[in-house]
């Protein structure tokens, strides 16, 4: 028997961990202030549909004509409520909602943005760009991750 492993677009990319009590668009204008990108809110946010929570988390992106790299970041935290959770056993069917925090890539629970740097680049330039995030004021701290170690790297591709 012949079995087929079906694999998603093996998309190249590299990645940053960054944790911060920042809002999302006030990431993305410091991050453009400090490295001189242009990250713009994508009209649309990321959806994911899980078990019980639909979820969204926010997308800015930039891709310079001129550069050989795009750049994307992307909020690993949504808070929200479960699709509908009907409460049984009590006399009335009443609905219930209790506020969760869901993480587009899990196993970075902590991590508050991913800053995905789409194709190869230097790893001098990589290194630059790691160093201006961790000196932006309200970044606690920023690091390389390991793309082929991801369990839901697949969660990072963008379409």
């Amino acid at each position: 028997m012949h079995k087929e492993l079906l694999e998603f677009e093996d998309e190249s990319f590299q990645l940053i961990a960054i944790y911060s009590s920042l809002e999302g668009y006030r990431m993305a204008y410091l991050i453009n202030k400090n490295l001189r990108t242009k990250l713009e809110r994508e009209a649309t946010d990321i959806d994911f549909n899980h078990s019980e929570y639909h979820a969204f988390y926010a997308l800015y992106s930039f891709k310079d004509p001129k550069a050989y790299y795009s750049v994307e970041l992307v909020t690993n935290k949504f808070k929200g409520e479960p699709k509908r959770i009907l409460s049984t056993g009590s006399l009335f069917n009443e609905e219930k909602f209790s506020s969760k925090e869901i993480n587009l890539i899990p196993e970075y629970s902590k991590v508050d943005f991913f800053l995905k740097i789409s194709e190869e680049i230097l790893p001098k330039e990589f290194i630059r760009i790691l160093n201006k995030i961790n000196q932006i004021p309200g970044v606690q701290a920023a690091y390389a991750i390991e793309v082929d170690k991801l369990k839901n790297k697949q969660n990072l591709i963008f379409e």
